[in-house]
């Protein structure tokens, strides 16, 4: 497909993932499968279909990250399952965890559908997918299923030096790409334009990238920020009076990373499994990848813009670090409820049918 499908746990099913494994599982086209395990859960569709793809006759590769906090010895076991099933197994780096979350599909030459690839904010467990708000792609790009390709290289072979366009690798080109949007932003302001920064995060610490915010806000780029958890930037300051900063605690753990950067009208957006915590940009394998579909990228948008309007489950940060709940004469919006009625709405099966 030409398309790509962007999916957005827990509002729509993770099933349709689980799918594309097992489907893929059982293809004839399909000759090769790889993908990163981190968590999984205790009785894993995953694992089990990447083992009926191998008992198929296909080659099977995962990349296994054995210092995947608390689950180290659950990774363990599966990996012993998978090998004995066939799958190759390559366990994590020494000094670097690899976090990324990848599904790889490689089809036979002359394929209808070609090669394809999942990238994901969340792992690949169905059991946390029913709890955590994450974000995955369904594409057949070909760029970005060849970097994707260049990745899996470099994690089986570490002398390798790839280079990535599209999607982004700390060690590589995710700092700097990100900063030099940054500083895209500061320009535009600096020129009279619109300059606008919107990223979701789990963690922001930092200190170098809180550092260039501080001076974009200074420039006069507005910045947006929803932090669920650790966020060292401090607000209501001269160097951050641009910036807010709001955190939403509710039924769902909101576990996505989105970054938007406006760009004079032709809006970058990424999703990414890392946070701009330290561990992340520099002691992981992490795969931020762009959204160039225009429906998902105004599928994330509309997803955005109504949790900045949260009401109701929302905190805003204040310059003591203190979570203020946010109250306001405007119509009550709880984005967790508001988020699904969205779907709802949108994907609503004509009546009759």
């Amino acid at each position: 497909s030409k398309k790509d499908y962007l999916l957005s746990v827990p509002y729509q099913p993770y099933e349709h993932f689980l799918r594309f494994l097992r489907e893929a599982a059982i293809d004839p086209t399909v000759k090769e499968i790889k993908a990163t395990q981190y968590r999984v859960s205790d009785h894993s569709v995953v694992v089990n279909s990447l083992i009926e793809a191998a008992e198929s006759g296909k080659k099977v590769t995962v990349f296994v990250e054995l210092k995947a906090r608390f689950d180290e010895e659950a990774n363990l076991k599966w990996a012993s399952q998978m090998t004995k099933a066939g799958i190759k197994i390559i366990y994590s780096i020494p000094k670097l965890k690899v976090h990324a979350k990848l599904a790889l599909i490689i089809r036979k030459k002359g394929s209808k559908h070609g090669d394809q690839v999942y990238l994901g904010t969340g792992n690949f467990n169905e059991k946390t997918a029913r709890i955590y708000g994450d974000h995955g792609l369904f594409t057949a790009n070909p760029e970005i299923v060849r970097e994707v390709k260049l990745l899996y290289k470099y994690l089986e072979n570490q002398q390798l030096k790839p280079m990535f366009r599209h999607i982004l690798v700390p060690g590589f080109n995710m700092i700097e790409k990100f900063s030099s949007l940054i500083e895209q932003e500061i320009k535009n302001a600096r020129e009279g334009k619109k300059g606008y920064i919107l990223l979701k995060l789990n963690g922001l610490q930092d200190p170098s990238m809180v550092d260039k915010l501080y001076r974009a806000s200074e420039a006069g780029v507005k910045i947006d920020l929803i932090i669920r958890g650790t966020c060292i930037l401090k607000t209501g300051k001269p160097y951050s009076k641009n910036i807010r900063v709001i955190r939403i605690i509710d039924r769902f753990l909101e576990h996505a990373r989105v970054l938007v950067f406006y760009n004079n009208g032709d809006q970058k957006i990424y999703l990414s499994s890392a946070d701009w915590m330290k561990r992340n940009l520099y002691r992981r394998i992490e795969c931020g990848f762009p959204v160039y579909d225009r429906d998902a990228r105004q599928e994330l948008l509309d997803i955005l813009n109504i949790q900045l309007k949260d009401n109701v489950k929302a905190c805003e940060i204040d310059e003591e670090m203190n979570n203020i709940r946010i109250k306001n004469n405007n119509p009550k919006v709880r984005s967790q409820i508001a988020t699904y009625e969205y779907f709802k709405k949108k994907y609503a099966r004509p009546a009759g049918k």
